[in-house]
């Protein structure tokens, strides 16, 4: 009776023991998983940002002078000329001065006549030692002044009829007409700043977008990189341009640091106009007919029970294909349980390395790393598997996790 005692005694005790040893897997195997799917298709990254669709060259025309606009001889949207009369300014007043200085020459002239004379005379005179020093200084000082004094009134002619030509407002491009902030009969004051009139856009058949990107994006901006964009007047239409621009001035926006990129666009079609707000996407990087892992299963993160049951698969795959390098960090975080957290899982893997989980043929619980290219807010391109077998659409990639308990 007492060796049957101790025989069922130990029986139970390596129930128990096993039950333990065992119980991981066995929780494992109570674990119904969700899937996903590899797949080929076309993957394009891009970076997001807005920005104002603007005329790339645009004047603003003014006058140097104050007075009444007596004439305005065009509008918005018109069409102009470099050198194109746009208005006139009320030249009353500047002819009247322009009289009164023609009149200022004509008298400066008689008495550079008359002193011009006096002073030839008095010359001759002093030569012959007829007049004393000081009467021929006086002469000569006095001739010198009437020669300034026409010149000064010559100056004062020619000042005028410049205003007069500033009274005439031209365009100095050709172009378009995109703003009049003047009527007829208003008065403008040039005493302080250049009043503006009219603003004119060079070519709106070629246009450019001003945005902004984060510091945190401006990296991945290139020249000559292509962009696509939307505007609100047409959603569903794509618009394309290049990236002509990357400003290195930084400019805050709400405490966060941006640079302005500039990018052309092509408004043959006259659809975009200044103004409207621009919605782009600079497409960085893309690739097509690639095999497309979804970034769910690559953000999967195993339970305790599969924790333990493919822990020793996963160092056996590390220390087999990781290199050397890596194989130490690696095989050092997958001892710390804290290493599976959505947070930490993988963190000692570069960037460009990844790896999923999955049922391999045999139904076992398996594991893949991956080198990984193009990658978006879903999906990630495989490049290869970095065991070097062949990728395959066929796998049960892992992405989920639900218990069959109740």
């Amino acid at each position: 009776m007492k060796r049957s005692k101790w025989l069922i005694l130990g029986i139970i005790v390596i129930v128990v023991i096993g039950y333990f040893i065992l119980k991981p897997t066995l929780n494992s195997k109570k674990l119904d998983y969700t899937y996903t799917a590899i797949e080929k298709g076309n993957i394009e990254a891009d970076v997001s940002s807005t920005g104002t669709v603007e005329a790339i060259n645009t004047v603003e025309i003014g006058t140097q002078i104050s007075g009444t606009i007596t004439k305005i001889y065009v509008d918005y949207n018109d069409k102009v000329n470099a050198g194109q009369v746009l208005a006139e300014m009320d030249l009353k007043l500047l002819n009247t001065n322009l009289n009164s200085a023609e009149a200022n020459v004509a008298v400066s002239q008689a008495q550079l006549n008359q002193v011009k004379d006096e002073y030839e005379r008095n010359k001759k005179l002093y030569n012959k030692g007829v007049i004393s020093n000081k009467e021929y200084t006086n002469s000569k000082y006095a001739y010198n002044q009437a020669v300034s004094a026409k010149k000064a009134a010559m100056a004062s002619v020619k000042n005028i009829k410049v205003s007069i030509g500033y009274a005439h407002i031209t365009s100095p491009i050709s172009g378009t007409v995109t703003e009049r902030s003047v009527e007829e009969g208003q008065t403008v004051a040039a005493s302080f700043a250049t009043p503006t009139m009219f603003i004119i856009a060079e070519d709106l058949s070629k246009m450019q977008i001003l945005a902004d990107v984060d510091e945190s994006d401006i990296g991945y901006i290139k020249d000559s990189m292509q962009v696509r964009f939307t505007v609100q007047t047409y959603p569903e239409k794509d618009f394309y341009g290049i990236v002509n621009q990357i400003r290195l001035q930084p400019i805050e926006i709400n405490n966060v640091v941006n640079y302005q990129v500039v990018v052309s666009v092509d408004n043959k079609k006259g659809l975009l106009l200044p103004g409207m707000t621009a919605n782009l996407e600079f497409i960085t990087a893309t690739a097509k007919d690639v095999f497309l892992i979804n970034n769910s299963a690559l953000r999967f993160r195993p339970n305790e029970a599969m924790l333990e049951e493919i822990k020793p698969l996963l160092k056996e795959k590390g220390n087999g294909i990781l290199p050397d390098s890596l194989k130490q960090k690696f095989n050092k975080g997958i001892n710390n349980s804290e290493i599976y957290t959505p947070t930490n899982f993988k963190k000692n893997l570069p960037n460009h390395i990844d790896g999923f989980f999955y049922k391999n043929e045999k139904e076992a619980l398996d594991f893949k790393f991956i080198e990984i290219g193009i990658k978006t807010g879903l999906q990630s391109e495989i490049k290869r598997f970095l065991d070097g077998s062949e990728i395959s659409e066929n796998i049960k990639v892992i992405n989920g996790i639900k218990s069959k308990e109740k």
